[in-house]
């Protein structure tokens, strides 16, 4: 085995890494965060319908005229997922529903391993020996928070991955002994221009990379090394650009409303230092890395200050930015993509230490981040929602969008919990997240510890508003009040009967489709992707949705038929009756109707239902998402 890993210390490094990442990959909460969720749902309109369309109903979402919405969120993300929506069908078809989210982990798994080969690639671009290389594979791999990030659905491991892979390319083609360095330029656009289509903040990686390939190359070769490296950017840049225009009108226009509004030098000590989210605390490497950039710069200068520069940037933009913490995420999650950089630049400055600095370094990163593997941050980021939030004053209000508040009962505004608990080192996810994991180790009524939290509740900002009853719901609640599991690639695969702690990504892709076809007044779509969404997994939800597309649809028979086919729960769920009570309507039985509407406020008195007993029938909704208020919350946004 030494021999194998002097000899092939890539292949080697990569091996282990897959094997630790695999038995440690809680697949169950894939598709446990609503902005993934988004990026997963674009991603199934595109391989099932060729669209990019998305249902209403997330107050980041961009609506369009056409009735539906789309993601303001980068396109690279839903590109490299279009792949695995399309077969996850056909795969739960043979395996259960609930078995594709091995094939999501196994695809983020293949992303944190490309940004492992990035940073061994540049380690070794930059000198590093076998040693070394071996180093920054598993520094990437292990010793960072992209290990946590294998079981969520963020796009950071698909950002580490183009952004390493992008100076990684261009530093090989800047070598002396560099094979095939035209092709290895062309690679370095390639990778630039697919990070800018997965985020567009990338748009400055662009040039700096090119910095890179064009002034590292012999004065007679940089045309056309630039030229390739063009080449590989151009159709990538020009479908961001595309994209950008069709989705929004015009270039960076998707983050409305958001602005630079946190102070800097604050954000910059809780990025590096800070208790919450401190990148020195979730990957200890980076220490070494910043040193690392300066003795890369002594042997290859444009190099290391491309690495330092685009570093620093990335570092203050996200100090300023409101969300700086990036709202959830194991770790600083808006810098998660430098870690390949870091990683090889720690492996530079390393042999300048003793031997011991970089095991302790490596050692503490594996594991504070094992814990993040082993208990999702994603289960964490719903805790959180227990706490009370806190009345905004009206300057403060100000440098939020209002995605991020609610209104005050009492006036004015209230800052939702998630964008608040990193401001305090008491709520720090490390300690959470530790506490979460040892209640559940320890068995027993996990849900009555869950509602006395780890942190004085008696401190302003850490008071509890709701018990995680009233504030999680209970498709979340399940993850945080189940036994601990030992996760592992390939559990969702092996359910047991009516076993719920697992997320079901690709039916809730389904799921969104039919209510985006309610959204766009579709009833043929509406109907097929209802009854495939029911067929897959009868449930009052599924029930509602399928009947409201024979409703829309205009199948009155089929609508009759399928009420009387179903058990009794699911046809005298709330949502179900407001279908009815919309059909009877439609039918001009306005008794029938209201008869129907009281017997579902007698057992559901929501707001937006009791409403309609006010209005004429002629002045009823048109659709039942419209009933629900739907489109009437996100208009309240604008």
């Amino acid at each position: 085995m030494a021999g194998l890993a002097e000899r092939r210390p890539i292949p080697f490094a990569l091996g282990l890494a897959a094997l630790v990442l695999a038995f440690t990959a809680d697949e169950r909460v894939f598709g446990l965060v609503t902005d993934g969720q988004i990026m997963t749902r674009t991603a199934y309109a595109m391989a099932a319908l060729g669209e990019v369309g998305i249902a209403l109903g997330h107050p980041v979402d961009i609506l369009r005229p056409a009735g539906d919405a789309v993601t303001r969120y980068g396109m690279g993300p839903s590109f490299v997922r279009a792949p695995v929506a399309a077969v996850s069908g056909a795969f739960e078809n043979a395996f259960g529903a609930g078995a594709s989210q091995s094939l999501f982990v196994v695809e983020q798994i293949l992303l944190v391993l490309l940004a492992a080969l990035a940073a061994g690639l540049l380690a070794r671009a930059c000198g590093a020996a076998a040693k070394g290389v071996r180093r920054a594979v598993l520094a990437t791999a292990l010793a960072s928070p992209l290990w946590a990030y294998v079981s969520s659905d963020w796009s950071e491991p698909l950002q580490a991955a183009c952004v390493g892979g992008a100076f990684a390319s261009a530093a090989l083609a800047g070598r002396a002994d560099a094979r095939r360095p035209g092709l290895l330029a062309a690679g370095a656009g390639a990778l630039a221009g697919f990070a800018l289509l997965s985020k567009s903040v990338f748009v400055v990686l662009l040039p700096v990379v090119l910095a890179v390939v064009l002034l590292e190359a012999p004065r007679e070769k940089r045309t056309r090394r630039s030229l390739a490296f063009l080449g590989g950017a151009a159709p990538f840049a020009a479908l961001w650009l595309t994209f950008e225009i069709v989705r929004f009108g015009r270039p960076l226009a998707s983050y409305r409303g958001e602005r630079f509004s946190h102070p800097v030098f604050d954000g910059l000590w809780r990025l590096t230092v800070g208790a919450n989210k401190g990148l020195f605390l979730y990957f200890p490497l980076a220490l070494l890395g910043a040193w690392g950039f300066a003795r890369i710069a002594k042997e290859r200068r444009v190099l290391g200050v491309a690495l330092a520069g685009f570093s620093a940037f990335l570092l203050l933009t996200t100090a300023a930015w409101w969300s700086w913490d990036g709202t959830a995420g194991w770790g600083p999650r808006l810098l998660v993509p430098l870690v390949p950089l870091l990683a090889a630049a720690a492996v530079v400055a390393a042999p300048a230490l003793p031997a011991a600095a970089f095991t302790a370094l490596f050692a503490l990163g594996v594991a504070v981040n094992a814990l993040g593997a082993l208990q999702p941050d994603a289960v964490l980021t719903w805790y959180y929602a227990t706490v009370k939030p806190r009345t905004l004053t009206a300057g403060e209000a100000g440098a939020f969008p209002a995605f991020a508040t609610e209104p005050d009962p009492a006036g004015g505004v209230r800052l939702l919990p998630i964008h608040d608990v990193a401001n305090r080192a008491a709520l720090s996810p490390l300690r959470v997240n530790a506490w979460l994991l040892g209640r559940r180790l320890a068995g027993g009524d996990v849900l009555a510890a869950l509602r006395i939290p780890p942190w004085r509740t008696d401190v302003p900002g850490q008071e509890t508003g709701a018990t995680p009853e009233q504030a999680i719901p209970p498709s979340a609640l399940v993850f945080l009040t189940s036994s601990f599991r030992w996760p592992h690639l390939g559990m969702s695969m092996t359910r047991s009967a009516g076993q719920t702690d697992t997320v079901l990504s690709f039916v809730d892709c389904l799921y969104d489709q039919a209510l985006r076809a309610q959204d766009m007044g579709r009833g043929d779509r509406a109907v097929r992707f209802g009854e495939e969404l029911y067929g897959r997994v009868p449930s009052p939800q599924t029930a509602a949705a399928l009947a409201e597309g024979y409703r829309l649809a205009g199948r009155r028979e089929a609508l009759r038929d399928f009420v009387t086919s179903l058990p009794p729960a699911q046809r005298s769920a709330p949502d179900f009756g407001i279908v009815l009570a919309l059909a009877a309507r439609d039918a001009g039985n306005e008794r029938l109707a209201r008869e129907i509407l009281g017997q579902v406020l007698a057992v559901s008195p929501r707001r937006e239902y009791a409403r309609l007993s006010t209005l004429r029938l002629a002045e009823w909704p048109a659709t039942l998402r419209d009933a629900q208020g739907v489109r009437a919350a996100l208009s309240s946004r604008e």
